[in-house]
This record gives C-alpha cells, sequence and structure tokens, in this order.
C-alpha cells in the first residue's frame, strides 16, 4: 500500500481536531454556503446550526444523520469511523467502549447505527465471478454415522456469496440452500452476459445456471484447483468471516448476522486505500 493510501489517527486528528471542524465539514459535504435567495449561510455561535444573512433561514447539518439527537461528541463519532473502517477483522461493542470511554449501551448503538447505514453498492457482478454458499452458527454435532446432522445443519444460517475476481463481493444470509433460493441470488447479483461462473460439483447449480457460462470443479474428487477454475476467493471470504466473528465478536445472532456481514462486505469492497476507505464511509453516511 503506498503511503499516499495510509491513514492513521495522527492524520484523523489533524483532520477533525473538534467538533466544530467536525461540524464544518458535514455542513460541506451536504449543504451550499449560498442559499437560494441570494444570500450566505454564517454560523451561529455556540450552536449547531447555519443561519442565512438574507431570509434568516436555518440549517442543522446533523439533521437526518446517524449523529441526530446524539449527545456523544462527534470527535468521538469521527474516531468510531475511524477505528470501524480500519478493523478489518471486525470492531466489537467492548473495544470501542473502551476506546471512546463510553458505556457498552453507547458504542453498542454506534456500531449498529454505522452498519445499518454502510453505503454498499448493487451493481451486478460480471467476469470470471465465483460463488458459493457456507453455513455459519449452530450448536453440537452430527453424531455417530451423522444420525443427527440434518438437525445440526437446521440450527446453522445459510449464507450466500458471490466474488468478482479482482472486483466486489456480494452476500447475504438466505432462508435455505435450495436451487430456488440460490438462483434468485445469482441472477440479482450476477450479470448472465459476459460472465464464467466458477462454483464447485454441486448440483443445485445445474438448472439454475443454465443460461451461465458456468465452469466447477469437483471438491468430492480432492480437486480443488483446475487451470485458472477454482473457489478460492470467496472459500477464502468465508474462512475470514468466521475466524473474525469468533475471534473479535465472539458470537453472532441469526437476527443480526446481515448487518455484521455487510460489515465485512464492505471492507472487502474498499480493501485497496485506508485513505479512501474513511472518506468513503464518512461520506457515504452522510450523503
Amino acid at each position: 500500500m503506498a503511503k499516499s493510501d495510509k491513514y492513521g489517527i495522527y492524520d484523523l486528528r489533524n483532520e477533525f481536531p473538534t467538533d466544530d471542524a467536525c461540524l464544518e465539514y458535514i455542513f460541506r459535504v451536504l449543504h451550499s454556503e449560498r442559499c437560494s435567495c441570494g444570500g450566505r449561510y454564517k454560523r451561529l455561535p455556540e450552536r449547531r446550526q447555519w443561519q442565512c444573512s438574507k431570509c434568516r433561514y436555518q440549517i442543522a447539518p446533523t439533521a437526518g444523520t446517524l449523529f441526530e439527537k446524539s449527545a456523544t461528541p462527534l470527535t468521538k463519532w469521527f474516531h468510531a469511523l475511524f477505528v470501524f473502517s480500519s478493523a478489518k477483522s471486525g470492531l466489537s461493542g467492548k473495544q470501542l467502549e473502551r476506546e471512546l470511554n463510553v458505556t457498552y449501551k453507547t458504542a453498542w448503538r454506534m456500531l449498529k447505527l454505522i452498519r445499518a447505514s454502510l453505503p454498499n453498492k448493487k451493481h451486478r457482478l460480471l467476469g470470471d465471478v465465483e460463488m458459493d454458499e457456507t453455513y455459519f452458527g449452530g450448536k453440537g454435532n452430527a453424531g455417530k454415522n451423522n444420525q443427527d446432522l440434518g438437525k445440526v445443519m437446521d440450527d446453522k444460517s445459510v449464507i450466500l456469496g458471490a466474488v468478482e475476481r479482482d472486483g466486489e463481493i456480494r452476500a447475504e444470509v438466505a432462508p435455505n440452500a435450495k436451487a430456488a433460493t440460490i438462483g434468485q441470488f445469482l441472477h440479482t447479483n450476477v450479470e448472465r452476459v459476459k460472465t464464467r461462473l466458477l462454483t464447485d460439483e454441486s448440483n443445485r447449480y445445474d438448472l439454475v445456471a443454465k443460461r451461465y457460462h458456468r465452469q466447477s470443479v469437483n471438491h468430492s474428487q480432492q480437486e480443488y484447483v483446475r487451470d485458472d477454475v477454482h473457489t478460492n476467493t470467496i472459500e477464502g471470504f468465508w474462512s475470514h468471516v468466521k475466524r473474525s466473528i469468533s475471534g473479535t465478536h465472539k458470537a453472532v445472532s441469526r437476527r443480526y448476522l446481515q448487518s455484521y456481514l455487510d460489515g465485512f462486505v464492505w471492507h472487502y469492497n474498499n480493501r485497496h486505500s485506508d485513505r479512501d476507505r474513511f472518506s468513503a464511509l464518512l461520506y457515504g453516511l452522510l450523503r
């Protein structure tokens, strides 16, 4: 990573040293200094508002943002956004509580709002696209001769994912791993034209991916790579997500799994530059 792509805590403190600096940035992103009446907006002393010099119309820059009605200082919010953007292996509420010296309830709420507002992209993938499904969570084991395998698998959450090589990734928590569900995810997230779909040997793709140029590897025959045909990229992402949740968050309920998954997807899609990733997060949450 080039030096210009790096962004650290000292850069954050230089750019946003005070609440006023944070508020000025929010105003510049969301509003123009000139009012439609021809006047200019000017900051009201000791208030989080700007007022037009001519028509006296007032603007509160934080209105409609995740900072609205929050008693937490903006410098702490910006610090939370910076730490979140840097934490590619996840950021727990307890860690943010210690970072900001706030209550756990405040830290948890901040992270919940950030994850819910992530500016993830929605265009469909194309080119060489790997697709796979994985199972997450649950307890117990299948027992002798796998007699309890069905129950163990029912307790797990199904996640579907597709990744464009050298590009972006899409991932969703799904109700099941049936062919119809896989097909719906595939058609929503992957272009059919100019795409080579790379999967494992699962027969659930046979019908739903019939109109795609599909190539597969046979994992049951110990075939994991054949020339440039493999699903190692998407499987590497699954491994990263599972290890990060196990190491950072310890446990995530099925109710919030998609929210956490969105965080990992966003980090992957903005992986090339620390500076651009923080800017994209900050700008995206405001827009």
